[in-house]
């Protein structure tokens, strides 16, 4: 495997100034409008990113309007003798994680697939800390690194008026169609449907610019993800997905 260097966005040329420009003032002035969105859903063996473990990961890549680009899902085995947890909420047992790939196995692709990108997820403080812990403990995120991130529960209510913020709720009061719920990449596909949403909201309301800005702003300066392309684009062929999911899905 070839080094992993640091991902790094291409920088845009910086006006001459006579002084630096303090790191919030960049953020603040950072083009956003080319930046994407990478929507992940995660099921997991439990609550806790330190002690439970991901068994299937669902995740969407959309333009900076929303629009999906190209989505994939995986089921991931981890490891012998793992109890796999709530087969009442996610549907899935053991038996359904034989020959399908460890999180290592797919590390560089998840990575790559997530850098240059605001993450995105309902509930992003829970999906995020499994990437954090999973992927910094895989060496494919810098220790410490803090995820630029989109939460479209935390949002809800800016939006719309929902008398709960779950995302089968979320969904019906937008309007927005959702599959099988706790179905990882039914429930990544719901939540990009949810910030085109917003994003529509927003554009009716005239508020410029969007309300998590500043986020896209912190994606444009990150370069906490580590990954090998070759290897990327070789665990594309590992993707193991639930029965009823595609592999690759390409939009555009």
């Amino acid at each position: 495997m070839e080094a992993m260097p640091f991902y790094h966005r291409p920088r845009r040329p910086l006006r001459q100034t006579l002084q630096p420009r303090p790191v919030s003032d960049a953020l603040d002035a950072a083009d956003v409008s080319e930046v994407g969105y990478a929507v992940v859903d995660l099921e997991t063996t439990g609550l806790s990113p330190a002690a439970d473990s991901i068994i299937e990961i669902g995740l969407v890549q959309a333009g900076p309007d929303g629009a999906v680009e190209r989505s994939w899902s995986t089921l991931v085995n981890p490891g012998v003798g793992v109890d796999v947890g709530p087969t009442h909420i996610h549907g899935l047992v053991a038996e359904d994680l034989v020959g399908a790939p460890a999180l290592s196995d797919v590390a560089d692709l998840l990575a790559r697939d997530l850098a240059g990108r605001a993450v995105v997820a309902h509930n992003a403080r829970f999906d995020v800390g499994f990437l954090t812990q999973a992927l910094g403990g895989l060496d494919r995120l810098e220790r410490g690194a803090r995820v630029p991130r989109v939460c479209t529960m935390e949002l809800a209510r800016h939006f719309m008026t929902t008398p709960s913020r779950r995302l089968v709720t979320c969904c019906e009061t937008a309007g927005v169609a959702i599959g099988r719920h706790h179905t990882a990449l039914d429930d990544a596909l719901a939540s990009a449907g949810l910030l085109r949403h917003y994003l529509a909201v927003g554009r009716e309301r005239g508020e410029e610019p969007v309300a998590w800005s500043r986020a896209l702003a912190e994606a444009v300066a990150f370069n906490g993800w580590r990954w090998s392309e070759p290897a990327a684009r070789a665990q594309e062929s590992r993707l193991v997905p639930r029965r009823g999911d595609g592999v690759l899905r390409n939009r555009r």
